[in-house]
């Protein structure tokens, strides 16, 4: 039975969208996929590792243009939204932790065993992070004082990846952005699996995180972000994969050193504070105000 022409343009409304959604699906098996052919031994496995980094990458593209395919054709839907968040366990969640046991493999049996039980704890917490995020509610909340506008509540589960995948693109480059042989993990080793724990924690952490793409799409916020872009642009002339790297990382620290200044800040005003407010007489600067 044919369908009538409204249904049908609502339908094709919807189908971009949701193909979108589900290219991210396919890239994050595909990320699954290429990490699981890096045998340890092998020479080619760093290079499956770097392969399931930048799947990774695609699938948080993918993530990106699936939104704007809804707000730009008006295809938003129920079902879009839940497809998205079983897309995002495979590609934030699954597949991520997976990348980061394969590439423990890489050095010893231990550092696998280990890395099992960190990837478990990741996949996890990108789950937790995922239903928590879709239970928030849809209704802007009130500002408060040192909040951060256009907020997510944690590390969102795709900077989370990106972090997991900076891992496997660098972990093919010495120090001067060559090149080397199997093993070039030995500078990154001691840092992947404590770095990738801290990440697993931020997804389900209180600390608030800005809407990148929101930010560069207001005024106000583009000024603050010219100098982090044109460092961003000096690292990747020298490697393209060390700027995202960089720019994963930075983003997912950005918010505890933020809040841990924060604290700071307000424990060094605290004594002024109270003893301005223990004081019964207001004093003759406050007459005089």
């Amino acid at each position: 039975m044919a369908l009538a022409p409204g249904k049908l343009q609502h339908a094709l409304r919807m189908a971009l969208p949701n193909a979108l959604t589900l290219g991210n699906a396919a890239c994050g098996f595909a990320a699954i996929i290429f990490a699981s052919k890096a045998e340890p031994g092998e020479s080619a496995a760093v290079q499956y590792l770097a392969y399931a980094g930048w799947c990774l990458f695609a699938s948080m593209v993918f993530d990106l243009l699936d939104g704007f395919a809804a707000r730009l054709v008006n295809g938003g839907s129920e079902f879009g939204c839940q497809l998205d968040s079983l897309c995002d366990a495979i590609s934030f969640g699954v597949a991520p932790g997976f990348l980061l046991y394969a590439q423990a493999k890489q050095w010893t049996v231990n550092a696998g065993q280990v890395a099992s039980l960190v990837a478990v704890l990741y996949v996890l917490c990108a789950v937790v992070r995922l239903a928590r995020f879709n239970v928030a509610p849809s209704a802007p909340v009130e500002k408060k004082p040192g909040a951060v506008g256009h907020s997510f509540t944690g590390l969102p589960s795709p900077a989370a990846a990106g972090c997991v995948a900076a891992f496997a693109w660098i972990g093919h480059l010495n120090l001067t952005g060559s090149y080397v042989d199997l093993g070039g993990f030995q500078d990154l080793q001691p840092w992947m699996l404590p770095g990738c724990l801290v990440a697993a924690l931020l997804m389900v952490s209180p600390f608030p995180y800005g809407h990148l793409a929101k930010d560069l799409l207001r005024k106000g916020s583009r000024q603050r972000l010219i100098l982090p872009a044109l460092l961003f642009v000096g690292l990747a002339v020298f490697s393209v994969s060390l700027a995202l790297a960089v720019v994963f990382w930075a983003y997912a620290l950005t918010a505890p050193f933020r809040a841990l200044f924060l604290r700071i800040r307000r424990a060094v005003r605290l004594p002024t504070g109270d003893m301005a407010g223990g004081n019964d007489t207001p004093s003759r600067w406050r007459r005089d105000r």
